[in-house]
């Protein structure tokens, strides 16, 4: 990426209420990392995603995940617990911690501007809350191969292992929902791993609450 790129970057993202000059000084201490789809990153510095998509989550030390939205806290001045992992192959632009707070201190309206993302993403997040406490399994897992298809239409498929930790559940469970998701048409299982076939279908399962 060069230095205008990254300027366009930081232009359209929370960061676009600061002066250019800010911008710029940004851009020039900024650095472009790659992340593979799947790795995980824990606790990394202050990132923004220029391509592919991350989920953010918390791991409750058994292996079991929780999907969460929150993934700006950090910018807002909060420290809360979460990792990342690349849905899809991802560039993003990494800026140092120490650098981030030096200009959020002289720029009060970026610590106001990370704040009303991190109100948005705490609204998703409680909707993912209601999802994973109230919604069936099978409506989960709907829902979750719903969402990769719209993140990444070239490779939407999903290990069913993978499968279990996104939606809060254990892989015997799920592997029982996707056989009879397989048996309703809804979905294709491959070696590569589940993938959404029928997605207005799967639609109709995702809303499901019992």
């Amino acid at each position: 990426m060069t230095s205008d790129d990254i300027a366009v970057v930081l232009r359209e993202s929370f960061l676009g209420v600061l002066p250019e000059t800010a911008r710029r000084d940004l851009a020039n201490t900024s650095r472009t990392v790659e992340m593979r789809d799947g790795q995980i990153a824990y606790r990394p510095e202050i990132s923004i995603v220029v391509e592919g998509t991350l989920r953010a989550f918390v791991d409750d030390g058994s292996g079991r995940h929780l999907t969460v939205s929150i993934g700006i806290a950090a910018a807002a001045g909060r420290d809360f617990p979460i990792a990342f992992q690349a849905v899809t192959a991802c560039t993003m632009l990494r800026i140092s911690q120490s650098r981030f707070d030096e200009i959020r201190e002289r720029h009060g309206e970026v610590g106001w501007s990370a704040a009303k993302e991190l109100s948005r993403e705490m609204d998703d997040l409680l909707v993912e809350i209601v999802r994973v406490a109230f919604h069936p399994v099978r409506a989960r897992i709907a829902h979750h191969l719903l969402a990769l298809s719209e993140y990444d239409e070239d490779h939407p498929s999903v290990h069913q292992a993978e499968l279990a930790a996104a939606v809060g559940s254990v892989r015997e469970v799920v592997g029982r929902r996707v056989v009879s998701l397989r048996d309703a048409g809804l979905v294709e299982v491959t070696h590569a791993g589940v993938t959404a076939r029928d997605e207005e279908g799967l639609r109709q399962v995702a809303e499901l609450r019992a």
